[in-house]
């Protein structure tokens, strides 16, 4: 097993240490009260210290920062392990920081949903229900089944890998719990700041955190394009703008509804800090393969002119004007960005098929994003047959550049060495196609070289028929692994020259020949050369146990929405004034604290 740097696991324990002395930080500078035992005693300074510092009651910001903190770790450790595996290839370690980093985040929400129950029970929270003489907000129990859904997903995925090995790849059925898990997980986090509304006097730092978490949301979201970031993607090209266009109309229209005039684009300004700040550690510090993030700026143009042009209160209205434009402005602006940062071309054949289903997608998003929204109030309803109808469109536009066919195409490649660079062997690459016309209308098409210590990309340029010259030299030798790539329609291919032997998993070496000729294959039978045929079972069991998963955090945010909406709706003295009230502390935000010894006033439909 290769050694560990020590200091990789600082990025683990630094935080923690941080996370620590914060929490310490809250119980010296907050009031005990009547608090006499040891449980009181330290979650009470906590509540009152987070409560005057924000002004929303503890055991709603003590679980959001909780989460957004794990969150971070969890994101940070997802893209880390990501490019470690784009740059280098197979884990020699099972325990690495990056692994350490995902299961501590997905098993700390478990933890955070169980704390905010603790302090709701303490404080006497109207939120949510009163279950075995515990208060359970909506929110939490959300949280809580995301985080369980997320540890699910690793005994399956060890399931998985041994019945059709490795597999490095973002969008395994297993992987996808365990991604999704994490990413939907800043969904009860908004949900648990508006289920603790009605007791709120946000101050800067509260409203603050509010834009923080919309970021947040949007950061989630953008995580299932996280191989397309890294340049070596496995799918389908038309799935980056459907992608980029459903996390833009989610999150950006749930923005500009909860926060009013600017909203979409303050929970920007926030992702592009979060996804920075991501870049800078794995890209800088790490010393990985930079991922390069969508901006969504033409998508958050889109939605707040919607907003200015048409107002918010009809709320299926505004959805689906906002999915229109983000799913056409949006997306242009995302091509835009991508050939600026010479990343990804998306070809007129992507664009035009981008422009019809991207808007359908951002569409449904949007209509989802209002459906939720319903806990924010100042609007219209959505009918549940829109929200129903939104979630089939989705689904639809998200299965249709799924499947990964192959054509009769053939290459010759020829290599002209250059000699050293960089410390290894590289080369020119020619590569003449038969037929001479199989990448006219070609989605994308170009070399890459992967996992020997980065990521190399080089354009193939037609100098004649059907003949095409690369823009660069490329890695032929060592661990790097190079090919070239075709993908037309739904035709996703590969043409290896280069990669090495691999005993462990039995591979061949395809040694780098002055000329090969080589037949166009799916390209995941290069880029996964480890994974291998194996029984059914597993794999029923695997996709079963994700529509399982999605589906059940589906409803559980259907059911917050509907429960907190309700409450929020026949709540006494609903909405809250705007100062302090008759016996309000006005040192805590114009609060009275509960005393913890205090018999409740239980709301009507509380007790389980």
């Amino acid at each position: 097993m290769d050694v560990i740097p020590w200091d990789h696991w600082l990025y683990v324990i630094v935080p923690f240490v941080a996370y620590l002395v914060i929490v310490l930080g809250l119980v010296l500078a907050g009031d005990s009260g009547e608090a006499s035992d040891i449980v009181g005693v330290l979650c009470h300074p906590i509540s009152s210290s987070l409560r005057r510092l924000t002004g929303y009651p503890g055991w709603a910001m003590a679980g959001v920062l909780t989460g957004l903190f794990l969150l971070g770790i969890g994101v940070t450790g997802l893209y880390w392990d990501v490019a470690f595996h784009i740059d280098n290839g197979r884990d020699e370690n099972l325990f690495t920081p990056s692994h350490t980093m995902i299961v501590l985040a997905l098993g700390g929400l478990v933890v955070t949903a169980g704390v905010v129950v603790l302090f709701a029970t303490l404080e006497r929270a109207d939120a949510g229900r009163r279950i075995w003489g515990l208060q359970v907000p909506w929110s939490a129990l959300a949280l809580g089944a995301l985080g369980l859904g997320g540890l699910a997903a690793f005994p399956l995925d060890e399931l998985w890998h041994r019945a059709f090995g490795i597999d490095v790849t973002l969008w395994s059925p297993t992987h996808l719990m365990l991604v999704g898990g994490g990413s939907l997980a800043t969904v009860p986090l908004w949900l648990m700041l508006v289920e603790a509304k009605a007791e709120a006097r946000p101050t800067l730092l509260g409203k603050g955190i509010e834009v923080l978490t919309l970021g947040a949301i949007l950061t989630g979201l953008t995580n299932f394009q996280g191989e397309f970031e890294f340049g070596v993607p496995q799918f389908q090209v038309l799935y980056l703008p459907v992608l980029a266009a459903v996390a833009a109309g989610l999150a950006l229209v749930l923005a500009r509804v909860a926060l009013g005039p600017w909203g979409a684009a303050k929970a920007l300004a926030a992702f592009i800090v979060l996804r920075v700040v991501i870049a800078l550690l794995v890209g800088g510090a790490l010393n990985h393969t930079v991922p390069r993030f969508p901006l969504y700026l033409g998508a958050a143009v889109a939605v707040e002119a919607a907003g200015w042009w048409l107002g918010t209160e009809r709320r299926l209205r505004f959805a689906v004007v906002s999915g229109a434009l983000v799913g056409t402005v949006g997306v242009a602006g995302e091509a835009v960005w991508l050939y600026a940062l010479d990343w990804f071309h998306i070809s007129p054949s992507v664009l035009l098929k981008a422009l019809v289903l991207a808007p359908l997608a951002a569409g449904a998003g949007a209509v989802l994003a209002v459906g939720m929204a319903r806990v924010v109030s100042g609007g219209s309803r959505v009918p549940a047959a829109a929200v129903g109808g939104a979630l089939v469109v989705l689904l639809a536009a998200l299965a249709y550049p799924l499947p990964r066919n192959v054509g009769d195409v053939e290459a010759t490649i020829r290599l002209q060495p250059v000699g050293v660079v960089n410390g290894v062997e590289q080369a020119d690459v020619t590569v003449e196609l038969t037929p001479p016309g199989a990448a006219a209308e070609a989605d994308a098409f170009g070399v890459v070289s992967w996992q020997g210590g980065g990521r190399v990309l080089a354009e193939l340029d037609e100098v004649g028929p059907g003949r095409y010259v690369g823009s660069r030299s490329v890695p032929v030798a060592g661990s790097w692994k190079s090919m070239v790539g075709l993908q037309r329609g739904d035709q996703v291919m590969a043409a290896a020259f280069y990669l090495p032997a691999d005993a462990e998993i039995g591979a061949s070496a395809v040694p780098a020949l002055p000329e090969r000729q080589a037949p166009f294959q799916r390209n995941t039978e290069v880029l996964l050369r480890e994974a291998h045929a194996g029984p059914t079972w597993p794999a029923l069991v695997a996709y079963a146990s994700l529509a399982f998963m999605f589906a059940g955090w589906l409803g559980l945010f259907a059911l917050g929405a509907t429960r907190i909406s309700a409450r929020a709706t026949t709540a006494p003295g609903s909405p809250p004034p705007s100062g302090p009230g008759p016996g309000s502390d006005p040192a805590s935000g114009g609060h009275a604290n509960r005393s913890w010894g205090q018999k409740p006033v239980e709301p009507a439909g509380a007790r389980a």
